[in-house]
């Protein structure tokens, strides 16, 4: 369960806005060097995501994650993480694509969870509240169900 999340995008230089809150519960400050782990679950369709946690700290990633490249990178002083070509193409993002950022972990040590979610397909929590009906104007809120006994 993420203790916290953030929504961001990728900018045309590769870079990804990391919301000040969730950076700095994860220690991650601007100017610093980050690893990130490009993670793929096995035998699954899903596109890989990235972890992304300081040094002192280390995932926990279970018997079904894989990890597919790890390599380091920076905070510049803006509080973006930046990307390189490989990171991007490995993930498939691309310029414009939305990101879903958790902050996941025990509270003593946690790391971020960074989630393609793609141009033009909603985040979860915008799933959850229902924006998928017509035109975006919002899903059924309400069920009727009716009981004969």
């Amino acid at each position: 369960m993420p203790l916290l999340r953030g929504f961001s995008k990728v900018d045309e230089g590769g870079l990804v806005a990391i919301p000040s809150n969730i950076r700095e519960q994860a220690g991650l400050f601007p100017g610093s060097i980050v690893n990130i782990k490009i993670v793929r679950i096995k035998n699954s369709g899903r596109w890989p995501y990235l972890i992304v946690h300081n040094s002192r700290v280390l995932p926990r990633l279970s018997m079904f994650q894989v990890v597919m490249m790890e390599v380091e990178a920076e905070i510049d002083n803006e509080s973006r993480l930046i990307l390189t070509k490989d990171i991007l193409r490995d993930v498939k993002l691309e310029p414009g694509y939305r990101v879903e950022i958790k902050l996941v972990g025990p509270k003593e040590a946690p790391w971020l969870v960074i989630y393609n979610r793609g141009s033009n397909r909603l985040t979860t929590l915008q799933e959850k509240m229902g924006r998928l009906g017509k035109g975006g104007r919002g899903g059924k809120k309400w069920q009727t169900q009716k009981w004969e006994y």
